[in-house]
């Protein structure tokens, strides 16, 4: 008795099997697949292309765009008569980028309104001329101060 319904089971089981086989995706829906893949696939090559990007962006630092705006302003100036057309959009380029980066070096390096840090429930004052967390060094990038700098606005 244990054998046939051994061998009923079985058989049961090898009809379901093929008779999923059966229900094999019809053209359309593997063409959709296909598609979605291809499409995922690019969203990802598209995704790594602007993280490689802001990388790249990181490496410069804030003083380093205050001077491409800088230079921007002043090669608009003494080449708008050759393309006055290119060089009023160049002139509002570094306006822009000049007044975005005084922003945020003058902005970004708040920490609070007294300048003080807690540590284990007390109050560190820092003297001037110490080092300060919430300062920024010369070294950093754009990309670290920005971060830094919107971490500090979303903690409010």
């Amino acid at each position: 008795m244990p054998d046939s319904n051994r061998s009923n089971r079985l058989e049961r089981e090898i009809k379901e099997i093929l008779g999923k086989i059966e229900q094999f995706p019809d053209a359309g829906s593997r063409r959709r697949r296909t598609v979605n893949r291809a499409v995922q696939q690019i969203g990802t090559a598209i995704s790594e292309r602007v993280r490689d990007f802001a990388r790249q962006l990181g490496r410069f630092s804030l003083s380093q765009v205050m001077l491409f705006s800088f230079i921007l302003i002043i090669a608009s100036l003494f080449f708008r008569r050759t393309a006055p057309g290119i060089m009023s959009y160049v002139l509002y380029a570094g306006i822009i980028l000049f007044v975005a980066s005084f922003a945020i070096s003058v902005f970004g390096g708040r920490r609070g309104s007294s300048g003080s840090t807690k540590w284990r429930g007390r109050t560190i004052q820092y003297q001037s001329g110490q080092y300060q967390p919430g300062r920024y060094q010369s070294g950093q990038s754009i990309a670290e101060r920005l971060r830094h700098w919107l971490n500090t606005r979303t903690r409010r």
